[in-house]
């Protein structure tokens, strides 16, 4: 008995020791694994992100779409990171074909360092390492915890290696801080990478972007807060993950947003189907940015803004606004707004960074018989909102500056601003045709999205010039203005479709269209 006990005990014993192997190999593999894509995520909120291979470097070498946007400095890092460094052939057998990194942090003296992040093979070791540096010609001084490397252009960068981790900087402070750093398992931002990373399968290259984090990296480029257009992207609980599509005349992304907040305001979006875009066909041509939302159904969707109203403690405030206006005025603003407004909302700012909003009705006269009592008129068919916070109260977020606007209705639409000048700016684009829509450029841009979605964020950079030298630091604002950067590009556009809780994504920058040389059309006599 006493020997069938101990055989079990040793059995057990056994057991126990081969699980515990098991599972540590297993932790040791998934830190192997996993080592760069946590240190990428370390202080970042943008992430870019390819395999170490030949042929990826030299596409994107042959794009001079990678260096206008990044800007000349960063470029010429990833240059020479690939020339001296990544091209030595023992270094690159170390690496081998890992995923690496590329980090956008914010640094010192309104600067934005890139962190470069990837793995060794695990049968690697760092006198290995170094010593594939030394025999590529390259000045170590490793006499430090982290690496000082100068590269035969003179470029300096700081290496550092942590097991099988590797870190590249040309800034000491970005990989102290990744060294200090702990794994932790709860990092939701890693944790999505991992689920939605494609980047071994079918992509070039992929970028991922924390909106959690993004107002850091943003404040490096312009002075105080993240307010008007940009106050969108400050406190935002949201992931992107984008693929880079190859081509030669603009940059387009595609991927998906989830939003990780359940009372966010554009989660109101997340579960419909995607609507055509029409209100944009108002817009003047002076438009520098809009944000146009798409209501599949405006019953199902008031009933879901109700409830986001009750999660930020203000459904009695709205509700108390329109049983003021019942009980003074003796009108149900629930027969006019819910029962006309078709299925769009739009705000947008003009190049002189005044701002207007704007509604689709289905009929447009109807509306305007109803507002009569709530309204005061000021001329011209422009009138004024008697009481405050009513497109609040019926639409949500983008309406909240808009307390108690000027108004006009007109071909089924209500347009609104809180400054008559404004509206009547407006207006007289509109009067005289002058519309976004009839211009060349943008009719190009927009036409290489799809027509439907349920939020539409638009950027004109010609016409944010002025917004942006008022609000954003010079080196930055030359490398949207200047030949070698931003120059040539028209638009920007961050597009989402509704998709189960999520959004399906797509982000275009649209070059401008070229002028046709003359002498090319020209015909040799043989030439059909």
């Amino acid at each position: 008995m006493k020997k069938i006990l101990v055989i079990v005990i040793a059995l057990f014993t056994a057991i126990i020791t081969l699980a515990y192997m098991y599972f540590s190999g297993l932790n040791t593999q998934r830190e192997n694994n996993d080592s760069s894509l946590y240190a990428a995520t370390v202080n970042s909120g943008v992430i870019f992100s390819f395999q170490n291979d030949k042929s990826i470097f030299d596409i994107l070498k042959g794009q001079n779409i990678l260096q206008e946007v990044i800007g000349e400095r960063n470029y010429s890092q990833l240059q020479s990171i690939k020339d001296y460094i990544l091209s030595a052939p023992d270094l690159n057998r170390i690496i081998g074909k890992q995923n690496i990194y590329i980090s956008l942090i914010p640094g010192k003296d309104k600067q934005i360092d890139l962190l470069y992040s990837t793995q060794i093979n695990s049968e690697a070791s760092k006198n290995q390492l170094i010593n594939a540096l030394a025999s590529a010609k390259l000045q170590l001084d490793s006499s430090q915890k982290i690496t000082t490397i100068t590269l035969p252009d003179s470029a300096v960068f700081y290496l550092a290696i942590k097991g099988n981790l590797l870190l590249l900087s040309s800034a000491i402070k970005p990989v102290s801080n990744v060294l200090s750093a702990s794994i932790n398992d709860n990092n939701k931002f890693v944790q999505y990478i991992k689920s939605t990373s494609r980047l071994t399968k079918n992509s070039l290259a992929e970028i991922y972007i924390n909106f959690k984090d993004l107002p850091l990296l943003l404040k490096a480029t312009m002075p105080g807060k993240l307010n008007g257009e940009l106050s969108v992207l400050d406190n935002r609980n949201t992931f992107a993950s984008l693929i880079y599509n190859f081509s030669k005349e603009k940059v387009l992304l595609t991927g998906s947003t989830q939003d990780n907040e359940l009372n966010d305001y554009y989660q109101l979006f997340s579960t419909s189907n995607a609507q055509k875009t029409t209100a944009t066909n108002i817009l003047p041509e002076n438009t520098a940015n809009y944000t146009v939302f798409a209501i599949e159904n405006y019953a199902t969707w008031k009933k879901n803004l109700d409830a986001w109203f009750t999660e930020k403690k203000e459904l009695n405030a709205t509700s108390n606004i329109l049983k003021n206006i019942t009980l003074n005025y003796h009108i149900d603003p629930n027969q006019i707004f819910p029962k006309y407004f078709k299925d769009q909302l739009i705000t947008f700012q003009l190049n002189t960074a005044e701002k207007i909003g704007a509604i689709n009705l289905s009929n447009g006269e109807k509306v305007e018989q109803l507002l009569l009592d709530l309204s005061s008129d000021y001329g011209d068919g422009i009138k004024i909102f008697k009481e405050s916070d009513l497109l609040y109260s019926y639409f949500g977020e983008p309406f909240k500056k808009f307390k108690r606007p000027y108004y006009i209705i007109i071909d089924n639409y209500m347009i609104f601003a809180n400054n008559v000048s404004t509206l009547q700016s407006f207006l007289n684009s509109y009067k005289n045709n002058r519309l976004l829509i009839n211009k060349e450029s943008y009719v190009s841009s927009v036409n290489q999205l799809p027509n439907t979605s349920n939020i539409t964020f638009f950027i004109d950079l010609d016409n944010s010039s002025e917004i942006f030298l008022k609000n954003i630091y010079l080196p930055y604002y030359k490398h949207i203005t200047t030949e070698k950067g931003l120059r040539n590009y028209q638009s920007f556009t961050y597009q989402l479709s509704g998709d189960n809780g999520k959004f399906q994504t797509n982000v275009l920058m649209n070059r401008k269209q070229q002028p046709l040389n003359q002498d090319s059309l020209k015909l040799e006599n043989d030439s059909l």
